[in-house]
């Protein structure tokens, strides 16, 4: 009988990853955004990361506050990071999501394809790339003096910028919730 709970409360801990959080899926608010000075910020952010940049010189601008230790320690770490991230993206297992996550496409396929320690690498990866950009969405949010509503609009113009930068075969979420290939749209 304790066999029998303890699976299934790893079997429901390990399942609760990849339920959604429903706070993450509110509706963005753009109401004390200056949403252009983000947009053009978050293109910058993400194209420093795509291309490895682990020291951007990025801009404060109309009250978006970049030049604060975390924000600047998350960018240097994505940066670092990125050709791992890419490297795994191009496996087409992964989906960037438009709640501004990066997603692996789990399944039989995924499964065949991977050896359980390189899964586990990439759920590693992928963990660490998600918590980083949290800390960058709530970091932008905090030092810039912007509400915790506003974190969720972040999130959504990281996602398009994010989506901007991506390298032509990699998978982004469509406006109907489809995982499409970049270029193949």
């Amino acid at each position: 009988m304790k066999k029998t709970l303890l699976c299934v409360l790893i079997g429901v801990v390990a399942g609760c990853s990849t339920v959604s959080n429903p706070f993450v899926h509110m509706a963005p608010d753009f109401s004390d955004l200056p949403v252009d000075a983000m947009r053009q910020t978050a293109l910058e952010i993400e194209q420093a990361v795509a291309d490895g940049n682990r020291t951007p010189a990025i801009a404060d601008r109309e009250g978006i506050v970049v030049n604060d230790q975390t924000v600047l320690q998350t960018i240097r770490t994505r940066a670092a990071r990125s050709t791992l991230i890419n490297i795994l993206r191009d496996t087409g297992y992964v989906c960037e999501k438009k709640n501004g996550l990066l997603y692996i496409l789990g399944g039989k396929e995924y499964d065949k394809s991977r050896n359980r320690r390189q899964r586990d690498r990439d759920a590693y990866l992928v963990m660490s790339e998600n918590e980083d950009r949290w800390r960058l969405y709530e970091g932008l949010a905090k030092t810039s003096n912007l509400s915790s509503r506003s974190v969720s609009a972040i999130q959504e113009i990281f996602f398009n910028a994010r989506v901007q930068c991506l390298p032509e075969g990699q998978k982004y979420e469509s406006a109907d919730g489809q995982c499409v290939v970049k270029g193949a749209e």
